[in-house]
């Protein structure tokens, strides 16, 4: 009940929590069945699967749901989880409140304090987390086994610690300890120190099946990144493709990772970030050693979404574009015009045709050489004479020739992408300062761009 009126009736409030990360689950199941041809029902996971919990232990939890952020990716690494109920743990105690409960957890697994009760009933319910209280779940039943709680009164209980209210948490206190004494055969001062371990729990707790449905979640996200890394890690990228500050934090975790993030290209590029086979990688290796991401085309500042749907389906239809010539034959559509092709340019999109610079200072030949290619299927002159072959109609087209011009540095580059993209891909302008600052013990991802 959310709010009361004057009679006593309340309304009923509803919490709808949007996932994003279970829409990036099923975009990775997706992905995973389109690329590598493997059907994953995701609800039917091992859940003792090593790579999933190396990867939490070795802290790689950029992108996971419920288990990135610095502290509970450090907490992960101290706790190293060998099952699902680790998991369900880390998501429940890690929270404004049962926090502090994290390194006695930790101390109990790890065998250097040994589990301890405060009562001997409560093993019955505290056995799988060593005697630690993690759960608002934990505080109920400690209520009905240790002070004679009935269930109607556990309830009254629960909204006293949920709601936080000082007067009925007066009065629960005074009962619980009296029920501890008089049905648990506790002290007074025994009781007392139970009651103050459940304190923590009136700042945040929760409950067991809240914490479990979570943790699978959160389980199911570390089981893609850590058997589908790059395919993950795509689906992640695509989902904030929006969020200029996560795609450079996205990018620094896969390049850890040993995953490749290049920029866009006609050649291998879709819509959104994609996941591409490296040749010539070992098929049987994990995917961070055989395949590479791409900027998708759309990723590109103000780049249209119907050029892109031409450009992909062309290649789709008739393969992948041969040469410059070649992509500016097959692509004749009005919407290959200066604002398209500059960023095509600019971004990397046709790095393998030429230097982004050189191919720049052509680009209102180019597109020229672009409008006469529709003369020319009409009988008109063409202002361009050199063959290159037939075209993928079997019509001979007349080839492109670059006039010569200075190449593009790497300052240009990183301006452009930066610009275009809202990353630097190619490198960093800070790159040739980094002897310096690691001398320093400066990391160049902590300056901000």
């Amino acid at each position: 009940m959310d709010s009361v009126g004057e009679d006593g009736v309340g309304l009923l409030k509803f919490d709808f929590l949007g996932i994003k990360n279970l829409s990036i689950l099923a975009e990775a199941v997706r992905r995973v069945k389109v690329i590598e041809g493997i059907d994953i029902d995701i609800e039917a996971i091992p859940l003792d699967d090593k790579l999933t919990y190396e990867l939490l232990a070795k802290g790689e939890t950029t992108g996971l749901f419920q288990l990135n952020g610095q502290g509970m990716t450090k907490a992960l690494k101290e706790l190293r989880p060998t099952n699902i109920h680790d998991i369900n743990v880390m998501v429940a105690l890690y929270r404004p409140g049962p926090m502090d409960n994290i390194q006695e957890y930790m101390a109990r697994k790890h065998g250097l304090k040994k589990p301890s009760y405060v009562h001997p009933k409560m093993k019955d319910f505290l056995d799988t987390t060593f005697g630690v209280l993690v759960y608002q779940d934990d505080l109920l039943m400690t209520a009905i086994e240790v002070a004679g709680y009935t269930w109607g009164e556990v309830d009254k209980f629960r909204k006293a610690i949920g709601k936080k209210i000082p007067e009925e948490m007066a009065k629960q206190h005074v009962k619980f300890v009296e029920g501890c004494i008089k049905h648990g055969g506790m002290t007074d001062k025994k009781a007392e120190s139970l009651w103050n371990l459940f304190e923590p729990f009136q700042g945040y707790g929760f409950n067991k099946a809240h914490a479990a449905s979570y943790g699978r979640v959160a389980y199911q996200t570390a089981y893609m990144k850590a058997n589908f890394p790059a395919i993950y890690m795509s689906a992640v990228l695509t989902a904030d493709s929006g969020d200029v500050e996560k795609i450079s934090e996205f990018m620094n975790d896969c390049k850890k990772m040993g995953i490749p993030v290049l920029p866009p290209s006609v050649n291998e590029s879709y819509r959104d970030f994609t996941t591409v086979k490296i040749p010539g990688a070992d098929v049987h290796s994990v995917g961070a050693d055989r395949d590479k991401i791409r900027f998708g085309l759309t990723t590109i500042k103000n780049f249209g979404e119907e050029i892109a749907r031409v450009i992909i389906e062309e290649r789709k239809k008739n393969g992948k574009f041969t040469s410059l010539s070649n992509f500016l034959q097959r692509i004749v559509d009005r919407n290959l015009n200066k604002r398209s092709l500059e960023p095509l340019i600019k971004t990397g999109a046709l790095d393998e045709f030429g230097d982004r610079g050189v191919m720049l200072a052509n680009s209102e030949n180019l597109l020229k050489y672009n409008k006469e290619l529709s003369k020319k299927d009409q009988n008109q002159d063409s202002l361009f004479g050199i063959f290159d072959g037939p075209s993928s109609n079997g019509k001979t087209k007349e080839a492109f020739t670059l006039e010569p011009a200075p190449n593009a540095t790497m300052k240009d580059k990183l301006n452009w992408e930066k610009e275009l993209l809202g990353v630097y891909i190619s490198g960093h302008p800070l790159d040739k300062y980094r002897a310096t600052l690691e001398r320093q013990q400066i990391s160049i991802k902590k300056i901000k761009d």
